[in-house]
């Protein structure tokens, strides 16, 4: 399983953990993440997806302007907000 401090050596971002959405600007979602990662551009996003997606790792993707539906106000994963246009 992919290791926080494995990601934090290879995505340049920022990293918070057990936060809640609404401190980073996230409108239209009360829910808490076990991780938050903000990647500091396109290319780090895409190196992140894709450590994301060969490990395994649960990961949902939002912008500042989403609208998220968590069942149980909780996702138990990576949750990667930009508001880079994809």
């Amino acid at each position: 399983m992919l290791r926080l401090d494995e990601l934090k050596g290879e995505i340049k971002g920022e990293f918070f953990v057990q936060e809640e959405l609404k401190k980073h600007d996230v409108k239209k979602v009360e829910a808490m993440a076990d991780i938050i990662i903000k990647p500091a551009g396109k290319k780090e996003f895409v190196k992140l997806l894709h450590l994301l997606q060969q490990s395994g790792f649960p990961h949902i993707i939002i912008n500042s302007k989403g609208h998220v539906a968590f069942p149980g106000n909780r996702f138990q994963g990576a949750v990667i907000v930009t508001d880079l246009r994809l």
